[in-house]
């Protein structure tokens, strides 16, 4: 199987460093040339509590820059089953979706791991409903440096199709999901990945934002009742937004958001991270598009509108 894993990110180093030990052939598209050139060197180095230090084989994985090698990547690039689409929401610029165009087949399939909502409305548009698919993964990676990857955290990545696309699972998909989990994902083929997608845009909601405007770890969010109270507020918004959109989020989510922040206690949220880095945040396409919705659908979420307008002050 030939995967293209666009975004070199710390989910995208940690799926193309474990993919690599059981992938027949993979290509890395990097945002600069630095970082290409800087993987084609080294490799990968995946670092971790539990997981010994290992490096990508050697010819297994090209590293390439994804917008100056765009116009010659069609011609250069293997035939590619699935493109792994990792960059952040922000990324997804008409250039890079035509770069996608340019790399795939009419049997390549497209998995979006974007946080939010939105964007595959557009990806289904652009790239045909019938070739995307829409993923949500729990684990949690840390970026150390443009090579250097930590596995922080094991979880749980579900893939599925769009609503309004045949949900009918091919052969193709059983082998993607057998070979994630021989590279140490487990992986689970969804039905209701819409309500998947709806119960993490709620949890980032809560999470992502307050971290950012406190500048504290997530873990730290429990530890105060006043934080705790302003989760609650933005969980209950998320939740009515939901409701009003026909989505049926599952009664123990707030307590699954619960155990979220207590097993990544020590993470700095990406939300926070972007702030303290001085990058754009994905605020937009979390908390922001949960605002727009509510003025659709004439609904007050006071919470999530001062932290939206918050965060935006910050970036």
């Amino acid at each position: 199987m030939h995967i293209l894993i666009v975004g070199a990110g710390s989910l995208g180093l940690l799926f193309a460093a474990k993919l690599s030990a059981v992938c027949e052939h993979m290509t890395v598209l990097a945002r600069s040339r630095e970082q290409a050139d800087a993987l084609a060197q080294k490799g990968i180095e995946l670092v971790g509590t539990a997981e010994s230090i290992r490096t990508t084989r050697s010819g297994v994985i090209d590293f390439r820059y994804y917008i100056e090698e765009a116009e010659t990547a069609n011609s250069t690039l293997h035939h590619f089953d699935y493109i792994f689409l990792m960059v952040k929401q922000p990324a997804i610029s008409q250039e890079l979706i035509n770069n996608l165009k340019s790399q795939m087949s009419e049997d390549t399939y497209v998995i979006s791991f974007q946080n939010g909502i939105g964007h595959e409305m557009r990806l289904g548009e652009e790239l045909g409903r019938e070739s995307l698919l829409l993923a949500v993964t729990t684990e949690g990676a840390r970026r150390e440096s443009l090579t250097a990857v930590t596995h922080t955290g094991h979880g749980v990545s579900y893939i599925g199709k769009t609503e309004d696309s045949d949900h009918t699972v091919n052969s193709t998909h059983i082998l993607l999901v057998e070979m994630l989990e021989k590279a140490g994902f487990h992986t689970m083929m969804s039905k209701n990945i819409n309500v998947r997608i709806w119960s993490k845009l709620t949890i980032n909601a809560v999470i992502n934002p307050l971290t950012a405007i406190l500048r504290v770890k997530n873990g730290d969010l429990l530890l105060s009742p006043w934080t705790r109270k302003l989760m609650n507020n933005l969980y209950q918004e998320a939740r009515l937004v939901a409701t009003a959109k026909g989505v049926l989020l599952p009664d123990e989510l707030w307590d699954t958001l619960l155990s979220v922040c207590e097993a990544t206690s020590q993470n700095h949220s990406s939300m926070l991270q972007d702030i303290e880095q001085s990058r754009r945040t994905e605020i937009d396409h979390i908390n922001g598009s949960l605002v727009k919705m509510a003025i659709e659908l004439n609904l007050e979420i006071p919470t999530h509108q001062t932290v939206y307008q918050l965060v935006k002050a910050l970036e």
